[in-house]
């Protein structure tokens, strides 16, 4: 099996060189206005790309700035990104910088970092330790999209953390540390700690969503679907039929109905981001 992704790995390494070297090319004689700011990544999902951008993005708006945030069509990004109060607008990363040139003082792409096109970009790498530097390393044979080698146009590397399941050394060395609220549901109410919990995850990484609710619940009922999963609704109903409290991600809630979000039983955990200084 080791032989085979090694295999499915260099299939994918060829087509990413290739599509670099051809679609996602850098265009020549393109000049824009409106600064872009990139946040990215070589994991393939699950970094904490799209919680940080919104954290920058409100930063930035907090200091008089008109921000714009730009994300691929596809996914949930937009949604949760959406709902926070953010202007987004979804499509091809670079026809969205030629569109938007001159309308805002600052764009932000949540990801992208392997369009070549963005050349314009200041880009932030959000870093978990991957290596990366190797065919082993690249999907799915290992973690990532890309090789460190690949991106010379990386601007800044965060070192990022969890502050739930990484060391006390790690979280310290790191540069952003994430950590998980406690769960909310639509009336204010915080959840019990102690309490046994139906836990619903759909994004890159839950295993980390349900080793942070262990630290003060007991996970009575476990729900892992696939990243971008379009059957939450229908889990989160099912859950809530079990009369547990359903705890879901806040990425994940914004796919839910007006309905599901009103049931009290129902309690969705944000994310926090804090700087070490």
């Amino acid at each position: 099996m080791k032989v085979f992704h090694l295999f499915l790995a260099s299939l994918w390494r060829i087509g990413y060189l290739i599509d670099s070297k051809t679609r996602l090319a850098p265009k020549k004689n393109i000049h824009f206005r409106t600064p872009l700011i990139g946040i990215g990544s070589l994991l393939a999902g699950g970094a904490g790309k799209t919680p940080y951008t919104a954290y920058l993005a409100e930063k930035l708006k907090a200091q008089g700035l008109n921000v714009a945030i730009i994300c691929k069509k596809t996914g949930d990004e937009n949604l949760w990104l959406a709902k926070k109060g953010f202007e987004v607008f979804c499509g091809n990363r670079f026809e969205l910088c030629k569109e938007l040139d001159g309308k805002f003082d600052l764009l932000i792409s949540d990801d992208g970092l392997e369009d070549r096109r963005l050349s314009h970009a200041l880009w932030i790498c959000l870093s978990w330790g991957e290596q990366a530097n190797s065919l082993k390393d690249i999907i799915p044979a290992g973690n990532c999209r890309s090789l460190w080698k690949d991106h010379p146009e990386i601007a800044c590397i965060k070192k990022c953390a969890m502050d739930w399941e990484d060391t006390a050394e790690t979280i310290e060395a790191a540069d952003i540390v994430f950590s998980m609220k406690l769960p909310v549901n639509i009336k204010g109410d915080t959840l019990p700690a102690g309490s046994g919990i139906a836990a619903l995850a759909g994004i890159a990484r839950p295993h980390r969503f349900f080793s942070g609710l262990r630290n003060n619940y007991f996970l009575t009922k476990k729900i892992e679907c696939s990243d971008h999963s379009k059957n939450i609704q229908k889990k989160a109903e099912k859950a809530l039929k079990t009369g547990l409290p359903v705890v879901i991600t806040e990425k994940d809630s914004v796919k839910l109905s007006e309905d599901v979000l009103q049931n009290p039983n129902l309690y969705v955990c944000e994310l926090a981001i804090k700087y070490n200084s």
